[in-house]
């Protein structure tokens, strides 16, 4: 199975309520309702973090904010502390990555450097499929991000 990435749109009323405590972040995202709202990258998302920051594991905001980024929530999803961003943070990411076009992308698309990284899930890279897998998923994060700042959402992030 391995270690998956999420994204969740939340209301800031709900964000706040889960930073004073009030409502449970775990069984919020655990809830089947809720969950049906998340947006699952699969095990995209760190060659995702890779192609915006040109690192495994660092980056500069708004950037770094796509995946790995935010404040530390005081609960765990499994593989990591759950992570949020307010709406004003959501509007700087989607604005960032609305400028960022797939031919940028392509050439920071470097199969040799994500294998000597170790660019989860270290599969060969060089292959032509890894490339559009990563290009997929990296639109629906796109999307997603717009929609929410469109909504004037906040976002919760979580590998599981």
């Amino acid at each position: 199975m391995g270690m998956t990435g999420k994204l969740h749109r939340i209301s800031m009323d709900t964000l706040e309520g889960m930073i004073e405590s009030a409502i449970s972040v775990t069984d919020f995202i655990f809830d089947e309702e809720q969950e049906q709202h998340a947006l699952d990258i699969d095990k995209a998302w760190h060659a995702i973090h890779y192609l915006l920051n040109g690192s495994g594991w660092e980056g500069e905001l708004p950037l770094f904010n796509v995946i790995l980024g935010g404040t530390e929530l005081e609960e765990d999803a499994g593989c990591g502390p759950i992570r949020y961003l307010t709406n004003g943070e959501v509007k700087e990411v989607a604005s960032a990555m609305a400028e960022i076009t797939a031919h940028e992308l392509k050439e920071r698309f470097d199969p040799e450097t994500m294998s000597e990284l170790e660019i989860y899930p270290s599969w060969d890279w060089r292959a032509s499929e890894e490339w559009t897998y990563i290009l997929d998923y990296y639109k629906e994060v796109r999307d997603y991000y717009a929609e929410a700042a469109r909504n004037n959402d906040a976002m919760l992030l979580y590998l599981m």
